[in-house]
């Protein structure tokens, strides 16, 4: 086996052994020194991998999610309208997040003000919906629809945020409530 086949192994092995432990006894409950036990490995070898539990953290959220929004995108881009296409994706992205609401907080607590790691998803995300926006506003212009896109992103954020601290509300809640601000911000343009 190569050395770079080994290191991917490795990789998945603790991404792996992470994701059960944090599952099992939570996300602040589990340190790297009991994923790289439970692995098998060195602790030294896990911080080979990921400079600290954020980063895994956050490596694990893409392994997660990366297959599953792929998966997605073809059913998104059968929405007509630039509200369509982004509920779409917040109700997807709602559902991912309520799944396991221990680790979405941990991910949140840990990402949130880490702005380059959401960067280059957010500014492509806010460019797909302005340009879909085109349906529901012709007559603004790109940097007006970027705007709206925006604010929704705003909006999609603080929902998911509400929703994530009260666990009696579903994601179908947070869904409605942004719906709603949408579509009324919509509605004054």
């Amino acid at each position: 086996m190569s050395r770079d086949n080994q290191k991917q192994q490795t990789r998945e092995l603790i991404l792996n052994t992470a994701s059960e432990l944090f599952i099992e006894h939570g996300y602040e409950n589990t340190s790297t020194r009991m994923i790289a036990k439970q692995a098998n490995i060195g602790v030294g070898t896990v911080f080979s991998h990921f400079k600290d539990k954020q980063l895994l953290t956050q490596a694990l959220f893409h392994k997660k999610i990366d297959d599953k929004l792929s998966r997605h995108l073809e059913k998104a881009n059968n929405e007509s309208t630039g509200l369509g296409y982004f509920l779409s994706f917040a109700k997807f992205l709602y559902g991912f997040y309520e799944e396991d609401r221990a680790f979405s907080k941990a991910l949140m607590q840990t990402a949130l003000f880490d702005v380059t790691y959401f960067e280059k998803q957010m500014n492509g995300f806010i460019l797909q919906i302005s340009d879909k926006l085109k349906i529901d506003l012709p007559k603004h212009t790109q940097q007006q629809r970027q705007i709206m896109a925006k604010a929704w992103f705003g909006f999609y954020t603080f929902h998911l945020l509400a929703g994530l601290s009260q666990p009696d509300l579903k994601s179908t809640q947070w869904l409605q409530a942004l719906r709603k601000d949408c579509e009324i911000l919509l509605s004054c343009h």
